[in-house]
């Protein structure tokens, strides 16, 4: 379940959507509210959001946000890649989702649309991504989403060839 704050969040709508699935227990998580791009507004809004998910039951996921490095993220059964594309696409935000998959974290990539955005992703070690186009255009785009993920997958990398080389040596 997602908050929103990408179109501009609205505190009133969220908690109602809370209220709606008050029942239904099967997401992975519930983002908490953020700031898009700004890390430290984020991490201002995360202790009162993550405490109100936490006592209704709801597993909060942190939104990684430009600016952040993996030793001021908080503690949070999973980790939302938010942000710029700047950011999203940086060395930083790697260096995020292996830290977190070491600790046993769910990442979860926001927007990826295309193929390149989800091999970024994919090599980052994500769990799960989304986009807009998925849900908009389900039956042109899942297809084309499930073929690019078999050839993202069959695709060696260059990191893939280093070690390939450096085996052999």
């Amino acid at each position: 379940m997602d908050n929103g704050a990408f179109a501009g969040f609205d505190a009133g709508a969220f908690v109602r959507m809370l209220e709606a699935f008050h029942a239904y227990r099967g997401e992975l998580f519930v983002t908490a509210p953020d700031v898009v791009g700004d890390a430290a507004a984020t991490a201002a809004l995360w202790p009162f959001w993550s405490r109100l998910l936490l006592g209704i039951s709801r597993r909060p996921a942190y939104v990684v946000q430009d600016g952040i490095t993996p030793d001021l993220l908080p503690d949070a059964p999973a980790y939302f890649i938010g942000g710029t594309t700047a950011f999203k696409e940086s060395e930083q935000v790697a260096r995020i989702c292996a830290y977190a998959k070491a600790r046993g974290i769910w990442v979860h990539w926001g927007r990826v649309n295309t193929k390149r955005r989800m091999a970024i992703a994919a090599r980052a070690g994500v769990d799960s991504y989304d986009g807009t186009g998925w849900s908009m255009f389900p039956e042109a785009r899942v297809p084309k989403a499930i073929a690019w993920s078999h050839e993202i997958k069959s695709q060696p990398s260059f990191l893939d060839r280093t070690e390939a080389q450096r085996v052999q040596q």
